[in-house]
């Protein structure tokens, strides 16, 4: 909490522990136990002018434990409830039932944090479960391995299909690496280990993560959400190769 202090991050996180999500029962209210403890402690350190302290929900995918830790966290008043223990490796299936244990558990007035997610079909999914807000690596992880997201799935910009492919990294996005730079120069900056390779496709990815959101945003606005969300996840493949048209033709060729 020291160290938060002094970083004067806008946001700080108590203390907690995440065990594997397959740990045993025993860890697993170990992990509980010392989680609620130390958010005890945290809570009474002093703050940053102006930073808020969110708690944290551990529990894995047990009901019992969800509930005791939620209730325990709760009462302690903080700025915003994140719901930890998800993405540590765990089957997507299970990774949702663990938000969807914890979140009638954390008040509604107040933000609602899943650590570490997630894909933008996660996300899309997740913000329908009742979760605010998300961080999470992969955007520039994956840029890092020369892959792209797009809204109907991640695709491989080092690979062939992409060699005299023109057009933008995804039609109709408007970050910089879109307007700016075609597939096929982009897979070049990434095959001579070009660096601009790597900024340009963690400038779109991170573009692409933050217009869905947007998007999430209007709709639930608009009361369209519903209607969004089984479009997004029906055109969504994420293991995928995404093929733009350009490529699909000169493939066919």
């Amino acid at each position: 909490m020291e160290i938060q202090r002094t970083l004067g991050s806008d946001i700080a996180m108590v203390f907690d522990e995440c065990p594997p999500h397959d740990a045993p029962a025993k860890e697993q209210r170990l992990a509980v136990e010392r989680t609620i403890r130390w958010a005890k402690e945290c809570r009474e350190q002093p703050r940053a002018d102006g930073q808020l302290v969110f708690g944290i929900c551990q529990g894995g995918v047990n009901p019992a434990l969800r509930e005791e830790c939620a209730k325990a966290i709760v009462p302690l008043n903080f700025d915003g409830y994140a719901i930890g223990g998800v993405s540590v490796g765990e089957p997507e299936p299970e990774m949702m039932k663990a938000v969807e244990l914890a979140e009638p558990h954390l008040p509604a007035h107040k933000p609602r944090y899943a650590m570490g997610l997630g894909t933008p079909a996660q996300l899309v999914e997740l913000v329908a479960r009742g979760v605010d807000m998300f961080d999470c690596v992969l955007p520039t992880r994956i840029a890092r391995n020369g892959t792209a997201m797009t809204r109907t799935g991640n695709v491989n910009i080092k690979a062939g299909f992409n060699k005299a492919d023109f057009g933008p990294i995804e039609e109709g996005c408007e970050c910089f690496a879109c307007r700016h730079h075609t597939r096929a120069y982009l897979r070049h900056l990434l095959n001579v280990n070009e660096i601009l390779g790597l900024r340009m496709l963690s400038v779109h990815n991170s573009h692409m993560i933050i217009k869905v959101m947007t998007d999430i945003r209007a709709h639930l606005a608009a009361g369209t959400f519903g209607e969004f969300r089984r479009e997004f996840i029906a055109n969504y493949t994420p293991s995928k190769k995404v093929l733009s048209a350009r490529a699909a033709a000169l493939l066919e060729r």
